[in-house]
């Protein structure tokens, strides 16, 4: 079956290369970082993979290219097996791979970060790459293969394996110089009203979750800062001038002589459950993989 495949001219390991490194860039240009020489090369070698397979790999788009579904899924063979090679070649030397794991911000601050030393020590890697992503952009990048395991909200990766990590809760971090005295227990939906508050920026998931459930309290969201991230918005609540509803995990910022943490049952709502996701196929090509799964489950869970 293989002297069948390679009967014909056209297939290679650099051509395989050059496609995943087009692909991945959104375009011949981009991938080519602005040499001509390469640039004319990457466009001869894709024209070559689509005239061995006979299919089109790749459209215009816009001031790029897009995948067709050929493509896409020649993309995830292609990654993964030169993934696996990049593993075999490590092993022959004695080294060993590198390790991509994707997460949020928040969870590679306030999660990873922390147990950084423990993960180096009982990962199977010689090198970790962190990359902060969105929940979908992880579950794109470890569908393609360009990711190795992610850290995202349940639900958002259901064609993936998974393992649950448990539950990320929210709370309501106030600065004592803002609560005159009183005991951030006893604060009324007025009360919080009154706050100054930082908050995502934008109408994502979070802020909109937000404002429905402080709208059924009958809480107004006193919003005197937008940032982009939860650990920027811990930075504000550490300068003293804001509150802000945080995830659990920001507490380790926080000296509880200076900020108070509130934890009302109405913000469960908030609460995200949270998993550890890989891809199957991966795994079995990549023992990495396969064996930084229970590492991580054991130093992330919080069940």
């Amino acid at each position: 079956m293989l002297e069948k495949l390679l009967q014909k001219s056209g297939l290679s390991l650099d051509r395989l290369q050059s496609f995943c490194l087009v692909a991945e860039a959104g375009g011949v240009t981009k991938a080519a970082k602005g040499d001509l020489t390469r640039q004319s090369l990457f466009s001869r070698q894709i024209k070559e993979l689509e005239e061995f397979f006979g299919v089109e790999l790749m459209r215009r788009s816009g001031r790029g290219v897009a995948l067709t579904a050929a493509g896409r899924r020649l993309h995830t063979l292609a990654r993964e097996q030169l993934a696996g090679l990049q593993d075999f070649k490590h092993d022959c030397a004695g080294a060993r791979p590198e390790l991509t794991l994707a997460a949020g911000d928040s969870i590679i601050q306030w999660v990873l970060l922390p147990k950084l030393a423990e993960l180096q020590a009982k990962l199977p890697a010689g090198r970790l790459r962190l990359l902060n992503l969105s929940s979908a952009e992880i579950a794109s990048g470890l569908a393609e293969g360009t990711i190795d395991l992610g850290i995202v909200r349940q639900g958002a990766a259901d064609k993936l394996e998974c393992a649950p990590l448990g539950k990320m809760e929210f709370s309501l971090f106030v600065p004592r110089r803002l609560l005159a005295g009183k005991n951030a227990d006893g604060l009324t939906p007025a009360q919080i009203s009154r706050l100054p508050l930082a908050t995502l920026e934008g109408a994502g998931e979070f802020r909109a979750g937000l404002e429905r459930i402080t709208r059924r309290k009958k809480v107004a969201l006193n919003v005197v800062l937008e940032l982009s991230s939860f650990p920027l918005i811990a930075r504000a609540v550490q300068g003293g001038a804001c509150a802000a509803f945080l995830p659990g995990p920001a507490r380790g910022e926080f000296d509880p002589a200076e900020v108070m943490e509130l934890q009302p049952d109405w913000l469960q709502p908030l609460d995200r459950e949270m998993a550890l996701a890989w891809n199957r196929r991966l795994a079995r090509i990549r023992s990495v993989v396969a064996e930084a799964v229970p590492v991580l489950k054991s130093a992330c869970s919080n069940r």
